[in-house]
């Protein structure tokens, strides 16, 4: 291990010439690393592989003294921290985290005698990203110290650590803030520390500011000291700045510490604990999340039986930040975007934003109150908060049915990732920049919560809050490990039933949750009277059949004779790991039967031909017999299995039939990613891709107008259903461009180009149309610039999504743009803008040619490059399938000048995706779907394409099938005409 040592006189030089910038000094400071000597001591050998800190001395209260100085060139921050210690171990090395800060004094008291200790030098382990601090002698074991750090960084600009941030106001110009995110382990780039979860302390923070800026962090302050400072280079002039005092915290990690600077408004319910905070001019955007914040925390404080902790809870939303949301404790803070709402939002952005603020307010609990001992369990918080903030806002808005919304938005997503993870929930000696990917990673908190929604499945939802609360109760301002939540349910479930699970604790089958790669598909055969039930680890297809990794797993089921839907008391039965097979006992005149009641387990179910072909009966017949979670089940499932190969596609396809006849959304979610699938890969395909799309198109269709009629009916559409046409009627016109292009969607962009007023609900479609029918690029650039102008955030989103409709020529020409840091989007909405090209055939066409062409200097030479490049690969990856695209595809993924790590991960998202896809279209696959969309094709040629992509308009065959084509495409005008009618634009606040 290379460790660079620096004395503790480098300090002396430094400070002579304090005229030097910042980045002057860290440079002279990197070159006396360079030139000193590699040191080996057994001390050194302290640090572990892993990254943890050795563990012999623990923080016991942190002073921490912050000041930024965004006057300075290079927009600086100095600070001092004094960190008392207990030493457990006798040690002549104190070992802290540090990154990229320069340490300009360390200075060490014994505080038991009142004595100096000196320091002889301090020594930097770069990729742990660690200070080693020498000590005279030693520091002796049971004693406390206190270490004071002088120390001086850069304001990072990523939104990440302590970092800075601009905005624009109308009368002084451009306004810069200071915020910070320090989840999972940036605080060590802001100040000397601890930075572990499992070191909770109290914090004491002070920091100086200007006369006019505001300061938060964690606690209110209880104290405010102005002063007056020269200006440099000025005998003359002054300035005023003050420091602001905040009253000490509570226990709480590193990660859990934030604070804020600049010059923002304040918006506060008289009487309420909750603040709310926004830069000049927007007080009026988080009016919304303002008044609805309080009800989330009550809502919380009943549910777990455990009160808010902190004198009061903040707000702060801010214009760029790493992460969509932190949730630090006392002190939450959000991109704009995510928190915004005002009367140009649709029902989506509303919803998104209130589900924004119950996360956050579940992690006050799940994170803050209870952290957990180490990163490689960070799935217990987020998976709890994840879950819960369904559950309490739910509680406050029953009848935005998210109880569904929970499988649609998180726990199918989790299903699809899982399928290829290389690790578990559970992810022991994870290093630091893979802890931050990780909780950046939704993957895990979406499994998690899915793991604890089917635990409250098992143990019932009273047994789950008891549990909950015992959890809380005793390990309230601790770290925590799985062993100690699984313990609480244990504990739980004997005083309530006097047994675990099926006889097993609750910590034996959770682990199999936590601990294992995947999740099953459980296999379904009927032999006489009797139900065969087996599992095996569920991938994607055409796989490893040596997998024989099994699960506990409890499965709940009804038959056609019963119909027994309720989750909680429908007939069960328990498959153990440890067991091959097992069987249970049914009527031998039984129909179907249907496993995982309302989707509560986190597994899939296949079953035999005959059951399918019952059950699709059943659906056609009478749909509504079954429970719409397992209607939309049946479909995810289908299709998932059928593209892992262990089932055949005529069986899904049958399944979608039913959808002309559904009436709720929620099936047709699951059914708009799989048909997306399909039609993405047929594209090659060129007499299928036609007939696929046709048979998709015919089945939203027909659902439209029903799920119009109910829009039409309702006075006031809740949202669940106005979320639910929005996303289905701009899937169609993404499908289909002639369905929008003309009618009423082109008279609603008619009207918006005249400065009236349009329903925020009909943006998305009415501006894909507008730039559809634009054919010069000022038309275009009257987009840009409302995607510039506005400040509705839900009608930036519309633009980004509606961009999507361009050209393939002008889309390439505003990715190109990126190279020169010239794009006229923004880079905070990057990841919107990549979503909705992928979503798109000529997007498609232009990400593929942007990354062929630029990838290498993207990656290299691009400022958050290799990121950038990774979110376009990660969406391109499943949705290519012309061989110039694979090809490009397989250049960036295996040849590409990258790191390994980096590399690593798109070599393994190509196999994953691209190996399958070639197994899926060499298997038959395609002329399987096409045979049974048209029986007249069996036997012809699928007429693959060569090096060319497929057009966005689909040829049409002959005059009576463009006759048809047509006239569905007028009702489905008028279809959406009624959609957005006046009883739409009621006020949904």
């Amino acid at each position: 291990m290379v460790v660079f040592t620096v004395q503790s006189n480098s300090y002396t030089y430094l400070s002579k010439h304090r005229g030097c910038s910042l980045h002057t000094m860290l440079w002279v400071l990197m070159v006396c690393m360079v030139f000193s000597s590699l040191v080996r001591s057994s001390d050194v050998s302290q640090i572990v592989d892993s990254g943890r800190l050795p563990g012999d001395t623990e923080p016991r209260s942190y002073v921490l003294r912050i000041e930024p100085n965004l006057e300075t060139e290079n927009a600086s921050f100095t600070g001092r921290v004094d960190i008392t210690i207990k030493v457990k171990t006798t040690t002549s090395v104190i070992t802290l985290n540090s990154k990229d800060l320069m340490l300009h004094e360390i200075k060490l008291k014994d505080e038991n005698t009142g004595r100096n200790i000196r320091v002889i030098s301090w020594s930097y382990a770069r990729e742990q990203e660690q200070v080693m601090i020498s000590v005279d002698g030693h520091v002796l074991g049971n004693r406390i110290y206190t270490i004071r750090i002088l120390f001086e960084g850069i304001l990072r600009d990523d939104g990440t650590g302590f970092f800075k941030s601009a905005y624009e106001t109308y009368s002084d110009g451009k306004k810069w803030i200071t915020a910070t995110q320090f989840l999972a382990t940036k605080a060590r780039s802001a100040f000397p520390c601890y930075d572990e979860p499992n070191f909770k302390t109290p914090f004491n923070i002070s920091m100086k500011v200007k006369y006019e800026e505001m300061a938060l962090s964690n606690m209110p302050a209880y104290s405010t000291v102005y002063i007056d400072e020269k200006l440099k280079n000025d005998s003359i002039k002054y300035y005023g700045k003050k420091w602001v005092h905040f009253a000490q915290t509570p226990r709480m990690s590193t990660c859990s510490v934030a604070f804020f600077s600049g010059e923002f408004e304040l918006f506060r319910k008289t009487g309420q604990k909750i603040n709310v905070y926004s830069h000049l001019g927007h007080l009026y955007q988080i009016e919304y999340v303002t008044n609805e914040a309080l009800g989330l925390l009550e809502a919380m404080e009943n549910y777990t039986g455990i009160p808010y902790a902190m004198p009061e809870l903040n707000l702060l939303a801010v214009p760029v930040l790493g992460l969509e949301q932190v949730d630090s404790w006392g002190l939450t803070t959000y991109r704009e975007k995510t928190l915004f709402v005002d009367h140009k939002s649709n029902s989506k952005a509303i919803v998104s934003a209130k589900m924004a603020v119950g996360h956050a307010v579940a992690s006050q609990w799940f994170g803050n109150l209870v952290t957990p001992t180490r990163w490689d369990f960070a799935w217990m918080n987020k998976g709890l908060a994840t879950y819960l903030q369904y559950i309490i806002t739910a509680t406050v808005e029953p009848e935005w049915r998210l109880e569904h919304f929970f499988i649609i938005d998180e726990q199918r997503s989790a299903m699809d990732y899982d399928l290829n993870q290389t690790q578990p929930l559970t992810t022991p000696g994870i290093m630091p920049a893979d802890m931050d990917y990780n909780l950046a990673d939704t993957f895990f908190k979406q499994k998690a919560a899915a793991v604890m929604r089917m635990l409250n499945d098992w143990v019932g939802e009273e047994t789950f809050k008891k549990a909950i609360n015992a959890y809380l109760t005793r390990n309230q301002h601790t770290a925590t490990k799985p062993e100690q939540l699984w313990n609480a349910f244990d504990n739980t479930l004997f005083d309530q039933t006097k047994s675990g699970l099926n006889g097993n604790s609750v910590h034996t089958v959770m682990n199999t949750w936590t601990e294992k790669i995947g999740y099953p598909v459980v296999n379904v055969q009927k032999k006489d009277k009797s139900l065969v039930l087996t599992q095996q680890r569920f991938s994607s297809g055409f796989t490893n059949s040596n997998d024989m990794t099994k699960w506990f797993i409890r499965l709940s089921y009804t038959t056609n004779k019963e119909k027994h839907f309720d989750a909680k008391s429908a007939p069960n039965v328990w498959l153990d790991p440890s067991v091959k097979e097992t069987i249970i006992s049914i009527d031998n005149d039984v129909e179907w039967y249907i496993f995982n009641i309302q989707s509560t387990g986190f597994y899939r179910v296949n079953y035999t031909e005959e059951n399918w072909l019952s059950l699709i009966k059943q659906l056609n017949d009478s749909p509504k017999d079954i429970h719409v979670l397992n209607r939309a089940q049946l479909i995810d499932d289908s299709f998932s299995l059928a593209k892992a190969g262990l089932l055949n596609y005529k069986i899904p396809m049958s399944i979608a039939n039913y959808l002309k006849k559904e009436d709720d959304i929620i099936p047709w979610f699951s059914a708009m990613k799989n048909f997306d699938y399909v039609i993405n890969r047929m594209k090659r395909c060129r007499n299928a891709f036609v007939d696929v799309k046709a048979f998709f198109f015919n089945l939203a269709y027909d659902a439209l107008k029903i799920i119009n009629d109910l829009v039409t009916k309702q006075k006031s559409p809740q949202h669940p259903i106005v979320i639910g046409w929005n996303a289905l009627s701009t899937w169609v016109c993404k499908l289909e461009e002639d369905a929008c292009s003309y009618g009423t969607m082109a008279e609603y962009f008619r009207r918006w180009e005249n400065d009236e007023e349009i329903s925020a609900e009909v943006k998305d479609s009415a501006f894909c149309v507008g730039i559809r029918k634009t054919y010069y690029l000022e038309k275009l650039n009257t987009f840009l610039h409302l995607y510039n102008t506005t400040k509705s955030y839900s009608e930036r989103g519309s633009v980004i999504n509606a961009l999507s409709c361009a050209g393939t020529n002008q889309l390439m020409t505003y990715l190109a743009l990126i190279m020169e840091n010239k794009c006229p989007i923004e880079p905070i909405d990057y990841e919107d803008f990549f979503n909705a090209l992928s979503s798109t055939s000529n997007g498609i066409v232009a990400m593929n040619y942007f990354l062929g062409k630029y990838f290498t200097d993207l990656v290299n030479n691009v400022k958050d490059g290799q990121n950038i490049a990774k979110s376009m690969f990660s969406k391109l990856v499943s949705k290519v399938s012309m061989e110039n695209e694979i090809e490009n595809m397989m250049q960036m993924a295996f040849k590409s000048n990258t790191p390994v790590e980096y590399r690593n991960k798109l070599v393994s998202m190509y196999q994953n995706e691209i190996e399958y896809y070639k197994k899926w279209y060499d298997n038959g696959t395609p002329e399987t779907i096409w045979e049974y969309i048209n029986p007249l094709a069996k036997g012809l040629p699928l007429d693959p394409s060569d090096e060319r992509s497929i057009t966005t308009q689909s040829p049409i065959k002959d005059d009576s099938s463009a006759s048809s084509s047509l006239h569905k495409y007028a009702i489905i005008s008028q279809i959406l005409a009624l959609s957005v009618s006046v009883k739409l634009l009621v006020n949904i606040f």
